[in-house]
């Protein structure tokens, strides 16, 4: 069974740091997919194979902050950069969706949020990011670390009103209809 785990390092890692942490989870069957610094922050996604997953979370750095299954990790970028605080105290202050694992500023202009989706659907801080938007509407949502595939399919069945939409029937019923020229 092949699962997904989220790693962040509080601070920006340099390539020979990536590059042992790679070697090492290799030696285990995981696999980084990804790799990107946001926020300050370093963050990756790691395939794990059950046999060795054990083996390779106890590898990772003990500064590294590791979530199974793995977190989505977003950049929300409101149209108007004086909205970030106001964004910020709904994503990160008391009464934050409990999905919510941490939100902090990037900049003035942006915001890093990680999510927990078995806790909090994506579609719910979506349109928790809209209503706090509602008087400067306009922003841009940027995916550092991906949904994972069931995760992207149930946020795209609420976004199309399609609560029984899984990943197979994404392809099947929304892309093969625009390859046959239908619908456009």
């Amino acid at each position: 069974m092949i699962r997904f785990a989220s790693v962040r390092y509080d601070g920006v890692l340099g390539p020979r740091e990536r590059d042992d942490t790679v070697r090492s989870l290799r030696s285990t069957g995981a696999d980084v997919t990804s790799w990107i610094v946001a926020g300050g922050r370093t963050y990756s996604r790691v395939r794990l194979e059950s046999a060795g997953e054990a083996a390779a979370l106890a590898l990772l750095r003990r500064d590294a902050r590791v979530d199974v299954p793995a977190l989505a990790v977003l950049r929300v970028e409101p149209l108007w950069p004086r909205t970030v605080p106001a964004l910020f105290d709904a994503l990160a202050g008391p009464g934050r969706p409990a999905g919510v694992v941490d939100a902090r500023t990037d900049g003035d202009s942006a915001l890093i949020v990680e999510l927990d989706c078995g806790t909090t659907a994506p579609a719910l801080l979506l349109a928790l990011i809209d209503v706090e938007l509602r008087g400067a509407p306009g922003r841009r949502i940027v995916p550092i670390l991906p949904f994972d595939d069931d995760v992207l399919a149930a946020f795209a069945g609420a976004m199309l009103h399609e609560p029984s939409l899984d990943g197979s029937r994404l392809i099947e019923t929304y892309l093969e209809p625009l390859l046959r020229g239908e619908g456009t």
